[in-house]
């Protein structure tokens, strides 16, 4: 078949399908569907029945999931001081927690792959591999293979857990005392003990929704601080408000050293930031140490696509080094989050029809579901700086919000970030317990390059917590206009 005229990055030829797009995730899925609505032959390749990828299936959703649950149980601790009585302290029921996440994800799912459908994208339970820049060997669940030609394809096949060469966690897999970020959700019951490895995002969320469960929760990380990859002063401002949670512990620039042990009965040993050997005696140990893709059996090779350190290389148009095969997510690397995927989803779908879109990760951000939470939009004052920019912060504690005093949420900070000269507003950093919510007004300012002056002028409705970034805005311009 003829390529169509607008889709000049897509060669012309006798193709099975104009695009194939390998993976079923937020990327792949979200670029699927940019280009059947062009008008394009798509085939959406994925190795599960249905679309979702990690995000539904073994990530945001089920996670926030458990977290829901997790916040019922928390909130209702403050129900005394608001002169509710006779609510007491919740129970939770794993089993009804469990059957309405298995039924929330089986309906996403299959809500997904309809709306597919109804978009015009053939959807393909197979793997694929490349055999040529324009050829694909795909392998049925049954295990039948056949060629599938292509003028251009996606590659968005994401990063599983990554499991570190530390001893016994790989026997320990094999027995289910050690879990990973997909294993996690076979839980048959809460654990009564827990390890997790790792402070980052997934060790946080998990750390403290277990622990909200009422397990106790020891936390292994081997930097000296959590989430080494946010803005270090609401990271610390987390450190110190999970120090006080009854049921969870952190030891940080803590190695771990072995893992051994049967469900129920597993010693994880570690060396702690003294230097002491300690280990301890927990009933299941969780990796939350990262993720990785797997190239092997893409093909790359056979395909000439270029790779580096393990991930696909990719420019900002998400173009590997053939003008027609592109790649976005987990597999190339950056941000590893759902909505970045796709955003480089439809960057590549748009490009691949002779546009000229591009992904900044300056405008980029994401939320760690703890409590509270922590979330980003575009740049700290650390790395506007860093890229030769002349800024400057301005930071409000929570403590002098009345919507936070009167909800007890007063633990965190919002800090807003702008550039002197112009007024150009370049991220914010929030730590809230509703800061979910509250990014998403950082992400339009972004969005809209909004100036400090535009923001200030804004009328936000009170009481309401967005009301802060009225008046950082307008203490930051003031401080701006004293020193110029």
């Amino acid at each position: 078949m003829r390529s169509s005229e607008k889709t000049t990055f897509i060669p012309e030829g006798d193709w099975d399908f104009e695009v194939a797009v390998i993976g079923g995730g937020p990327g792949g899925e979200d670029c699927a569907r940019e280009l059947a609505a062009a008008k394009l032959k798509v085939v959406l390749i994925n190795d599960a029945p249905m679309p979702g990828g990690e995000c539904l299936w073994r990530g945001c959703i089920p996670s926030k999931t458990w977290r829901a649950a997790a916040d019922r149980l928390r909130d209702r601790g403050e129900d005394g001081q608001l002169g509710i009585v006779g609510s007491g302290g919740g129970i939770l029921d794993w089993s009804t927690l469990e059957n309405f996440r298995k039924k929330l994800l089986q309906e996403r799912g299959e809500l997904a792959l309809k709306i597919d459908k109804k978009s015009r994208v053939e959807y393909l339970h197979a793997r694929a591999a490349f055999t040529s820049d324009h050829e694909l060997e795909i392998t049925e669940p049954e295990g039948g293979t056949r060629t599938l030609s292509f003028g251009a394809a996606v590659i968005a096949t994401g990063a599983p857990s990554f499991l570190p060469p530390i001893p016994g966690v790989r026997d320990g897999v094999a027995t289910g005392a050690v879990l990973s970020s997909e294993t996690v959700w076979d839980l048959p019951t809460r654990p009564a003990r827990l390890a997790i490895v790792g402070a980052g995002v997934i060790g946080l969320e998990m750390a403290q929704i277990f622990s909200d469960f009422g397990s106790e929760v020891t936390v292994i990380e081997m930097m000296d601080r959590i989430l080494p990859e946010m803005e270090r002063g609401v990271a610390l401002g987390l450190q110190a408000a999970l120090a006080e949670e009854p049921h969870l512990s952190l030891s940080l620039s803590s190695k771990v050293s072995s893992i051994e042990g049967e469900v129920g009965d597993v010693t994880l040993r570690f060396v702690d930031g003294e230097g002491i050997e300690q280990a301890i005696g927990v009933d299941r140990v969780l990796m939350a140490t990262g993720k990785r893709p797997v190239l092997d059996g893409l093909g790359l090779d056979a395909a000439g696509v270029i790779s580096r350190d393990g991930f696909i290389v990719v420019d900002a148009a998400c173009r590997t080094n053939l003008a027609h095969v592109f790649a976005v997510g987990d597999v190339i690397g950056g941000l590893m989050l759902a909505h970045t995927a796709s955003t480089q989803g439809r960057v590549a779908a748009e490009n691949l029809q002779g546009g000229s879109a591009v992904y900044n990760a300056d405008l980029d951000g994401g939320v760690v579901f703890t409590r509270p939470q922590v979330a980003s939009a575009g740049l700290s004052l650390e790395q506007a700086r860093a890229r030769g920019l002349n800024a400057g912060e301005m930071k409000i504690p929570l403590e002098f919000d009345v919507k936070a005093r009167l909800n007890f949420e007063t633990h965190g900070m919002l800090k807003l970030v702008a550039e002197k000269s112009t007024g150009r507003i370049l991220g914010a950093q929030l730590l809230a317990d509703h800061a979910d919510t509250l990014v998403g007004e950082a992400v339009a300012m972004l969005a809209g390059e909004m100036t400090l002056e535009q923001l200030a002028a804004a009328i936000h409705p009170h009481p309401t917590q967005t009301e802060i970034w009225g008046e950082m805005a307008r203490r930051l311009l003031t401080r701006f206009r004293r020193r110029s």
